[in-house]
């Protein structure tokens, strides 16, 4: 049962960031474990990301997409954030406005489509290495009992949104969940081609 109510868990969590419209290069991205450290990856097929985990507590989760960092659960996942062409050349007001509709559209579809209701909805700007990243928490419903509060850290990545959630399953957990996703953030590594998650895996194990 335990197990079961998991795996109910991850699939909500999931759903909140979920389009109807994503197209197939949007998927989530993957661990590669190495000897010392790891990375989170995603092998577009013109862009790529990665980025670093140093902890040796890393493991990948029972379910696809879901990873876990000392024992706190990640989620790293690509939406479409827009169909109109510029996206890469955005003003920083422009790209902050873009990650606000995107945050506005998800919860949205949070409260209506899934008919999950949510409170005290807060939001915070992060610049890291240059990069903006928008912050925005919100609590679960008290009657929700597997999930406290949700945490998003979101940035945009062309004609994307890079997602990162951290579902905080005790209040007290919140610190060490925010502070999970904000040092996953602050090594966000775009390349310009596609990588290789097999070859990074071989050198990262040598």
């Amino acid at each position: 049962m335990k197990n079961l109510a998991l795996s109910f868990l991850l699939l909500i969590c999931l759903s909140a960031v979920s389009q109807k419209d994503i197209s197939p290069e949007d998927v989530h991205a993957s661990l590669v474990q190495g000897k010392k450290k790891s990375l989170i990856a995603y092998a577009g097929k013109e862009h790529s990301f990665t980025m670093e985990i140093t902890s040796p507590n890393v493991k990948p989760s029972d379910i696809p997409g879901f990873i876990t960092i000392n024992k706190q659960i990640v989620q790293s996942t690509l939406l479409p954030a827009s169909k109109a062409s510029g996206m890469n050349a955005l003003t920083p007001s422009k790209e902050k406005e873009a990650l606000l509709n995107y945050m506005n559209y998800e919860l949205g579809y949070y409260r209506k489509k899934l008919k999950q209701d949510y409170s005290h909805l807060q939001t915070e700007w992060i610049s890291l290495q240059g990069r903006t990243f928008l912050l925005w928490y919100f609590d679960m419903p008290k009657n929700y009992k597997l999930v406290s509060r949700q945490i998003y850290l979101s940035t945009l990545f062309y004609d994307q949104v890079m997602d990162l959630n951290a579902p905080v399953f005790k209040l007290n957990d919140f610190a060490k969940a925010k502070e999970t996703v904000l040092k996953l953030a602050g090594t966000f590594k775009v390349y310009d081609k596609q990588i290789n998650p097999d070859q990074i895996s071989r050198q990262l194990n040598k």
